[in-house]
């Protein structure tokens, strides 16, 4: 029996991985916030590859992907750095919640600067995660395991854990004096390469050019974060007998 809670451990970076690291970025966010479709752009602009590194996603889709989070924590701060030096990881507040049980991200994470990403349609934003769970499909380039169905309860259940992840973001920012830079899905739609160069400045590094061209181009054609068929989006009297329209007015 432990009486006590094990500190969080801090990771040390070696010295040949540490020489080449230029600043990192902790993309803080919840699913379906729109955080693949920056990742593309990020990716393509060099300012890092922020993945799933601390599980999600590496573990579904590597199987031999390292399930202790100090090699995660190294994965991360070599597999997902860019040329230009800059390191980017992705993670959900559930996600660090469990990290932190065990590593002190802050302290072994070098150079680091947060990006807050959130989603201001955050009843769309519930209705797409919803979807994505019926269907297992969570990127455009995947397939459809099954249709969707339009599930009023899910739809509120996901909105309520969007909310608590919204939450508890931002009381650790608050509770530890931080400070980011906030993006939303609909800002980086609109102006995608107005959000790449606050991310940018954010990294005190210069855009690559090249190939955000071409990832800019995509952006309608992504779709990453589409709620899918008029047959799974609910109507406004559906939405008002679910009790969706009461939970988005509180979380408005």
């Amino acid at each position: 029996m432990r009486l006590f809670r094990q500190r969080a451990a801090t990771v040390e970076i070696p010295p040949d991985i540490l020489s080449g690291i230029r600043a990192g970025i902790l993309v803080c966010t919840s699913p379906r916030s729109g955080s693949n479709h920056l990742a593309g752009l990020m990716a393509s602009a060099e300012l890092g590859h922020p993945l799933e590194w601390f599980g999600g996603r590496r573990l579904l889709e590597l199987p031999d992907y390292p399930r202790d989070p100090r090699a995660q924590l190294l994965r991360a701060v070599t597999d997902g750095r860019s040329s230009s030096g800059v390191y980017a990881i992705k993670l959900f507040a559930s996600q660090f919640a469990q990290v932190a049980k065990k590593l002190n991200l802050p302290a072994s994470l070098p150079n680091l600067r947060y990006v807050r990403l959130t989603r201001s349609d955050r009843l769309g934003q519930a209705i797409s995660w919803t979807r994505a769970r019926q269907i297992r499909r969570f990127r455009s380039t995947e397939v459809n395991h099954k249709p969707p169905r339009y599930d009023g309860g899910a739809i509120v259940d996901s909105l309520e854990r969007i909310l608590m992840e919204n939450l508890a973001w931002d009381g650790w920012f608050a509770k530890n004096g931080l400070s980011c830079l906030s993006l939303t899905y609909e800002q980086i739609q609109q102006d995608p390469r107005a959000s790449l160069k606050q991310i940018a400045r954010l990294a005190d590094t210069e855009l690559t050019w090249g190939t955000i061209s071409s990832q800019v181009s995509k952006s309608s054609a992504t779709q990453s974060m589409t709620n899918g068929g008029s047959a799974f989006c609910p109507s406004t009297p559906m939405l008002r007998a679910s009790g969706i329209a009461r939970a988005t007015s509180m979380v408005s």
